[in-house]
């Protein structure tokens, strides 16, 4: 049996009495299990008699095993559950600015296959092309019977329009204004959604990565996009499209106002290292940065300024330093006005380590206000590349879950 992942898209998320029930129930047996149905009982707060109908239910749609007895301190000893994983299969997609990564996972979220094809630049046919020919090379993994593939899900980067299946860029590269989601649809057969790409990253660090219950969590996609992450629920906003922490480039930046304020500057995945970079060279010419790209400017990657920075290079070192500064000062904001209890440093600054983690930690300490800077923990994404595809999988496990 296959769900329809766009029965829950076009209600906006918003779940009936029963989806709520499903999801609270499978996502304990799955953070938990093996567990009893009693305990079940306790962490969702439902009455063991509809815990009891509702499992009894999935064991027999095959989404629940039921494993020996529990070990009791008297009386009946309890029967324990827990999430059979193969049930069903999922795929996610990261479609990002320079490349696309799919992966086929069960439902825990655990890879069983990825591919990775660079992303092509030139038109929205060849990307649409080439996401094709990556879930067709994970439907056909061997020992894997490909109709129990239940939904597929992409994270892209760029304004997303969910019901439309569209997504318009904004780093200068082709948009996609054709409905991705039934042309995935018609192609396999399979239910397709959109996400926005900080969105998914951030409901899987949530569900896989932290193995949190934080009731509050941002996920920093680098310094352009922010996942939201509010009691266990994705937070979207009125049309969809929230968690852009950048500006559109509309304003004056030669004016001095505006090249003071770093909340003003639109960013790039980068943070704007390698253009400081090449900035320093005329001062800076004997830096690791320098030697590892043989003085070619336009070789300089953040890769090649956080292997510098690992070899106690200075210049990366500083580098780092203020570009974490930078984005302390605008996850300040957040930390401020949300009170997080958690926020992910991801979309691969993480890599950078120490010299930027803890300049954005020492940002929040000097900008947030002492209540909000105590409660909250500053730690980088655990999925490494793979945090938007996983996430992107997880969401389609959530329909998964919700529509069982």
């Amino acid at each position: 049996m296959r769900y329809n992942m766009r029965n829950l898209e076009s209600e906006g998320e918003i779940l009936t009495d029963k989806e709520r029930k499903n999801l609270a129930i499978l996502e304990t047996v799955k953070r938990s299990g093996p567990i009893s149905k009693a305990d079940v009982s306790k962490i969702t707060k439902l009455n063991i008699v509809t815990v009891s109908n509702y499992v009894n239910d999935f064991v027999e749609k095959g989404l629940i095993l039921e494993r020996g007895l529990d070990v009791s301190s008297g009386g009946r000893r309890p029967t324990m559950i827990e999430l059979n994983p193969k049930a069903y299969y999922v795929i996610g997609i990261d479609l990002a600015v320079n490349r696309i990564i799919g992966v086929l996972t069960d439902l825990d979220a655990k890879v069983i296959a990825k591919e990775k094809a660079p992303r092509p630049k030139d038109n929205a046919e060849a990307v649409i092309n080439t996401i094709v020919d990556i879930i067709s090379k994970l439907i056909k993994v061997p020992d894997i019977d490909s109709k129990k593939i239940n939904g597929i899900c992409i994270g892209a980067s760029g304004v997303i329009d969910r019901e439309a299946g569209t997504v318009r860029c904004t780093e200068g590269i082709a948009s996609i204004y054709v409905p991705v989601n039934t042309l995935l649809d018609q192609k396999f057969g399979i239910p397709a959604m959109m996400e926005h790409d900080a969105t998914a990253a951030a409901y899987g660090e949530w569900s896989v990565g932290l193995g949190t219950d934080a009731r509050v969590m941002l996920y920093m996609y680098s310094g352009v996009g922010c996942g939201i992450i509010i009691n266990g629920e994705i937070y979207r906003g009125v049309s969809g499209t929230a968690g852009e922490v950048s500006l559109k480039e509309l304003l004056d930046y030669s004016s001095n106002w505006a090249q003071n304020s770093i909340m003003l500057k639109p960013w790039d995945l980068s943070l704007g290292m390698p253009d400081e970079a090449k900035e320093a060279f005329s001062k800076q010419a004997d830096s690791r940065i320098f030697k590892e790209v043989n003085s070619d400017l336009t070789k300089i990657t953040t890769d090649v300024i956080f292997k510098s920075a690992k070899e106690n290079d200075r210049l990366a070192i500083e580098l780092l330093e203020k570009a974490g500064e930078r984005l302390g000062v605008r996850i300040s904001f957040l930390v401020n006005l949300l009170n997080p209890g958690v926020v992910v440093i991801g979309g691969g600054i993480e890599a950078a380590g120490p010299p930027l983690i803890d300049a954005i930690k020492r940002m929040i300490k000097t900008c947030c206000f002492e209540e909000m800077a105590e409660a909250v923990k500053i730690i980088p994404a655990r999925l490494g590349e793979d945090s938007v595809a996983i996430g992107a999988a997880s969401l389609v496990v959530r329909k998964v879950f919700a529509q069982a």
